[in-house]
């Protein structure tokens, strides 16, 4: 026959396993795409990256970054996608400026992309 001391530590035990963290926060996951909006997170990272002298703006005939109009076409199209995010051709080596977007910034590109690319 068990003891009546492991028997009592056992029932003490199974009690305040049972209890502790009733307090606790329930702390609910924060969908990281829900708060990507166009003008403060897309817009600098393409006028860093994509905007720029020579690359996609007007009179290049790459397309225009510099509206939302000109990248939403391509958004809309999967050619920025395709270029940005699948091939990751773009921005080019040889860029005038940033030459690679870095992970925050392709992260923000496929969220906006996914939501439909929003002008939020």
């Amino acid at each position: 026959m068990k003891s009546p001391l492991f028997l009592f530590l056992l029932l003490v035990a199974v009690i305040i396993s049972c209890t502790k963290g009733i307090d606790d926060p329930i702390v609910t996951p924060t969908n990281a795409c829900s708060t990507v909006i166009y003008k403060t997170d897309i817009t600098p990272s393409i006028n860093q990256t994509c905007a720029i002298k020579s690359c996609q703006v007007s009179g290049t005939g790459l397309g225009n970054y510099t509206s939302y109009a000109g990248l939403a076409k391509e958004a809309t199209n999967g050619e920025f996608k395709k270029e940005v995010l699948t091939n990751k051709s773009m921005p080019p080596k040889n860029s005038n400026g940033q030459t690679n977007h870095t992970a925050e910034q392709l992260e923000k590109f496929i969220c906006w992309i996914n939501a439909g690319s929003p002008n939020n």
